[in-house]
């Protein structure tokens, strides 16, 4: 899909009106997210500056400048060394005068060495957050973002589709992995958001996961989870199945996870715009008391999920996130903490989920607890 330049540059000019507000000088972008929100363009290494008060310019690898500047429309400096590089940005700081405030990205895309050596090289400055700034913008989501997301959730679908034609006795978990992740990438995929779970057996129970070499065996429950990407922007779908019979207490407590999540998503349909995470999550551990699994419930069920996987509301790192409201315009991965019952196995049932004038599911595949 092709997206107009001038919607890069509306959202260069919101995040700067929220730089002024905030009383930040500049915003430097490490992050391919970031980088390609604002720009719309790819590159492995993304340096970009945006000012408060002026026009943002690109720091790329000399050869790739003219190629950035015709993909993005903004000025590119250059380099062909690391030198090269920082001293277009400590001679950019140093116009800025005294202790000016840079903001800059610090969850998992900056690496605590890069901002040390930053902060080295710019002892005057003052180094914020930039989640500030960039979050109350990427947690709305536009038509274009939208769409994009509505292609990668149909990507998730189908990975959930070729788990049906591979999963069976006798398989290891990676193979699994591989053979889905290699189909959705022939299906159009850019890649997979995270490492696929394939958690099978007692590795059900597990509050993470992956694919290791284990062998599949009959009457496992197997959990999988996978997060394809369209043009940089992400689904997250989890389903949870049984190779063999289910038994009796697996069906009821997988019953008891779906009938939550279809809770959840009630409460977003005829709340939105009031109530928060932090409600969203009471309710649910009410809800799962009467069910009795109140004992097993693990906070977390819902996140943010855009140009990152897990993204605002991110209440599961960012704490302070459980005050954030469910509005529209948001887009929520809903499902997302496991249901582990010793001796029964773990239980999940994710998707992404749009918030519009109704909730709209992005994944679709069936919730049923499928024997294979």
């Amino acid at each position: 899909m092709k997206i107009p330049k001038s919607v890069y540059r509306k959202r260069v000019e919101k995040v700067q009106e929220l730089m002024e507000k905030e009383g930040i000088d500049a915003f430097l972008v490490l992050s391919l997210e970031n980088y390609r929100y604002f720009t719309g363009d790819v590159r492995k290494q993304p340096r970009m500056i945006i000012p408060a008060n002026d026009e943002p310019f690109l720091i790329v690898f000399d050869s790739e400048k003219e190629e950035a500047e015709g993909k993005t429309g903004f000025e590119a400096k250059t380099y062909r060394s690391l030198p090269d590089m920082m001293k277009h940005i400590v001679a950019f700081m140093n116009s800025l005068g005294e202790n000016p405030t840079i903001a800059v990205e610090m969850e998992f895309s900056t690496p605590a060495f890069l901002l040390e050596r930053f902060r080295i090289m710019n002892p005057h400055v003052e180094v914020v957050d930039a989640k500030q700034i960039v979050a109350p913008l990427r947690k709305y989501k536009d038509e274009y973002e939208l769409e994009l997301m509505r292609k990668a959730g149909k990507l998730a679908d189908i990975a959930m589709e070729k788990v049906l034609d591979v999963l069976k006795p006798g398989v290891s978990e990676r193979e699994v992995a591989n053979e889905v992740e290699y189909y959705i990438r022939k299906k159009g995929a850019e890649r997979i958001a995270f490492p696929m779970f394939v958690n099978s057996g007692e590795r059900s129970l597990w509050l993470h996961g992956l694919a290791t070499d284990k062998k599949i065996e009959e009457g496992d429950l197997v959990l999988i989870d996978i997060g394809p990407v369209y043009e940089g922007y992400c689904a997250d779908i989890a389903r949870t199945f049984v190779v063999g019979k289910a038994t009796e207490e697996q069906k009821r407590a997988h019953s008891a996870y779906v009938e939550l999540q279809e809770k959840v998503v009630e409460m977003i349909e005829e709340e939105k715009n009031e109530i928060s995470i932090l409600e969203i999550e009471r309710r649910n551990e009410e809800f799962m008391k009467v069910k009795g699994f109140g004992d097993f419930y693990v906070k977390g069920f819902l996140h943010g999920i855009g140009l990152n996987f897990e993204e605002t509301p991110f209440p599961t790192i960012f704490p302070e996130d459980l005050r954030e409201v469910v509005e529209e315009r948001m887009t929520l991965s809903v499902g997302h903490s496991v249901l582990s019952i010793r001796g029964v196995g773990g239980f999940r049932v994710e998707d992404t989920i749009y918030v519009g004038e109704k909730v709209e599911f992005l994944t679709t595949f069936t919730k049923e607890l499928l024997e294979v």
